[in-house]
């Protein structure tokens, strides 16, 4: 059974940096770290087999295996060609590690020359074989280092094993990167994984399989994704079996069926896969970003402006279907109310010059333009979300009307300001030029100029500077800055 949140897309004018830079290090890590591993198997093979360790710990692993493991001994003693069991016992011998401490065991202490030459290839074998990435790198319970906490998170077992991790890493994280802040975001992944590994540990305190994969940090990531969205009904994609569809819930109630997956693994299936670690996950980025309360303050608030968006959007269609049945006087009274609902969306107000725009004589056209304008010169306006919308609009209204009275001095000298503080200095310069023409504010247009006028010198682009200097010294016998108040 899969289950996964489909709710939202990728953003691609905000790309999920940290997020691509983790699949792009565990990659990397794989290929040329990892990358040797088949060498050591290759070893480590070769050498079991010159020094003809099976010989002496065939008999020994059986024994060891019949009463660890009866299943697999009984497995292995139902094989009737020689030469395949051989085969067989020599791969599990030679990465079971829990064997390698059994061995020790059997060793007498004053040992004859057989079991010294026993011990010495025993001792090389494991040597090389302990080269493997896994070993060194890997979460072995029984004998865990601090480091290892850390760097198991970024090994894998293979593409399958890698390609599976970095696609959920992809699907949460260009999410929450979004949300959280850059540091926040990668200490709640390292986090998670740490809070994975523990959990795994504490279950399996003996074992000597060592544990690897990024899958407990990026279920940290499931968890955090749900506890992100909290009671919101999301959609979800699911597969049961050669069954697929999707459903809408709230994020918070697929946790107990994710969480109770895992245990159902845990309890029911033999399989190499860390439950635990994916249950400790799960419940560490829950956790986590239940405490991240003013990133999810701010995502909820996102999520009003989307539903808000949402709702225009389909507002809209209804008054598209008013204009497509000729009823523009209607459709201007919808739309100038989606307007006052949701003065921020730039949409009804593009809408609505388009209605206007067939009388351009009218009063009404021109007052519509200079409210469109005022919107988008608001300290609270959103200068990226109106951008192209306000450069459409005071293009054709330029082109339209052979007077512009909503490009009054004022104005054109805010639009100017507007457009310098957000990156477009040659828009600033065309209309601070505009706002002089019109008689705005002899002051506030000298504190920009001497704003603009250094930036186009610095850049040698001597033409523009001097037509704003030009415009300085013309402003400079009107300029009268504001003295201090006196009291009487």
């Amino acid at each position: 059974m899969l289950i996964v949140p489909i709710e939202n897309r990728p953003d691609w004018s905000r790309p999920p940096v940290i997020t691509l830079a983790l699949i792009l290090l565990n990659i990397a890590i794989f290929i040329f770290y990892q990358g040797s591993d088949e060498a050591v198997v290759e070893r480590a093979y070769q050498l079991y087999e010159s020094q003809q360790l099976l010989d002496y710990e065939r008999q020994p692993y059986l024994d060891y295996l019949r009463r660890e493991d009866p299943d697999s001994w009984s497995d292995l003693s139902n094989i009737d060609d020689e030469a395949h069991q051989s085969a067989v016992l020599r791969w599990q011998i030679m990465f079971d590690r829990t064997f390698d401490q059994h061995l020790r065991t059997l060793w007498p202490t004053a040992a004859d020359e057989q079991t010294l030459h026993w011990q010495h290839a025993r001792e090389m074998f494991e040597r090389e074989r302990n080269q493997l990435s896994s070993y060194r790198g890997g979460l072995t319970p029984a004998e865990a280092r601090p480091i290892t906490f850390l760097t198991s998170m970024f090994l894998h077992g293979g593409w399958d094993h890698l390609l599976g991790n970095m696609i959920f890493l992809f699907l949460f994280g260009f999410t929450l990167e979004a949300v959280l802040r850059p540091h926040t975001y990668v200490l709640m992944y390292l986090a998670s994984g740490l809070a994975a590994s523990a959990l795994h540990m504490s279950f399996n305190l003996g074992s000597m399989v060592p544990v690897i994969g990024a899958s407990g940090a990026i279920s940290g990531l499931m968890g955090m994704y749900l506890s992100l969205y909290r009671l919101r009904r999301i959609r979800f994609f699911y597969t049961v079996g050669f069954y697929f569809g999707e459903f809408r819930a709230p994020a918070l109630f697929i946790l107990p069926l994710w969480l109770g997956k895992e245990l159902y693994g845990y309890f029911f299936f033999e399989s190499a896969i860390a439950y635990w670690a994916h249950i400790g996950g799960l419940v560490a980025g829950a956790g986590l970003m239940l405490l991240a309360n003013q990133s999810r303050k701010k995502f909820a608030g996102e999520l009003q402006q989307q539903d808000a968006h949402d709702e225009t959007g389909e507002k809209l269609k209804e008054v598209q279907l008013l204009i497509n049945r000729l009823e523009f006087e209607q459709a201007k009274i919808q739309t100038r109310k989606i307007c006052q609902a949701h003065p921020n969306d730039p949409r009804p107000w593009q809408q609505l010059f388009d209605l206007h725009k067939g009388q351009p004589r009218h009063k009404a056209f021109h007052q519509l333009v200079f409210d469109i304008l005022k919107q988008f010169v608001a300290k609270g306006g959103d200068f990226h979300r109106w951008h192209n919308t306000v450069n459409q609009v005071l293009g054709e209204y330029r082109g339209l009307s052979p007077k512009i009275p909503a490009l009054n001095g004022g104005m054109c000298l805010a639009l100017a300001r507007t457009y310098w503080q957000n990156g477009k200095p040659d828009l600033a310069a065309d209309y601070v030029s505009l706002a002089h023409q019109r008689g705005g504010h002899s002051y506030a247009m000298a504190k920009l100029l001497n704003e603009m006028i250094p930036y186009y010198q610095r850049r040698q682009k001597t033409e523009q500077a001097a037509k704003l200097t030009a415009i300085l010294k013309r402003l400079r016998p009107s300029i009268t800055a504001p003295g201090p108040v006196q009291a009487d």
